[in-house]
């Protein structure tokens, strides 16, 4: 299948924000909130910050208090990055005191990378009971996940919210037992990777025309930013 993949590209070499607790999750952490408007009739004593939860499995939910001067909300201290967030998660401000109606408060989160760099993928995992299938409820629709390791050479096993499943690479995932990786070239056209080893990938073009690369070419690529003939894949 050619040289296989280093492992270190794969969803499961998070580095972890909170001691071991967030180990092998792919995703982001929360790095920052910032209080745009503070709103109105806050307690110290009982108002509460709540973060939504990562959207991929095992994921560990962000954490953090609020500092209240005068009533408003001025800032957002993080405990716990958290990890496996694909998107930056909502924040809900409570202050269940009984007083005051309180004013709503307006904010910005801007997330981190908490792991070395791995690939993105989009996997549909195989229903449960059929072929390919490992474990959770099965798949349902194409949805984020880790790649876990690989097992072929266009075929790895996967992790999503739905499940553990081997997928084959695909231009497009649309069916069960399916994944994508895309990749983009230095003029900024985007491909789907249908085989990746070491040092090459397969690609197939999609979008508008004038792309470095037709289908079935393979091209040399990088985590990093595309540059002359290298193109980049997809990564957290």
């Amino acid at each position: 299948m050619g040289r296989p993949l280093n492992k270190k590209y794969f969803g499961n070499r998070n580095l972890g924000t909170n001691g071991t607790s967030d180990d092998n999750i792919g995703g982001e952490g929360v790095d920052s909130v910032t209080i745009t408007n503070g709103g109105s009739n806050y307690s110290s004593a009982t108002t509460t910050v709540t973060f939504s939860a990562p959207e991929l499995p095992g994921g560990v939910t962000a954490t953090g208090t609020a500092t209240i001067v005068a009533g408003a909300v001025t800032a957002i201290t993080i405990n716990e990055k958290g990890s496996g967030y694909i998107s930056a998660p909502t924040v809900t401000i409570v202050d269940p005191d009984g007083g005051a109606a309180e004013g709503a408060v307006t904010l910005t989160r801007t997330m981190t990378n908490t792991q070395e760099n791995v690939i993105y993928t989009t996997a549909y995992i195989p229903e449960a009971g059929t072929m390919g299938y490992v474990s959770g409820a099965g798949g349902s629709s194409p949805v984020a996940g880790d790649i876990i390791r690989q097992v072929g050479s266009n075929k790895y096993m996967v992790r999503t919210a739905e499940g553990v499943g081997h997928c084959k690479l695909v231009a497009g995932a649309t069916a069960p037992g399916e994944m994508d990786i895309t990749a983009v070239d230095s003029a900024g056209k985007t491909y789907f990777v249908i085989k990746l080893t070491a040092r090459r990938a397969r690609v197939v073009p999609y979008g508008a025309s004038g792309h470095l690369y037709a289908e079935g070419e393979t091209a040399p690529w990088s985590l990093d930013a595309a540059s002359g003939n290298v193109i980049q894949i997809n990564n957290f």
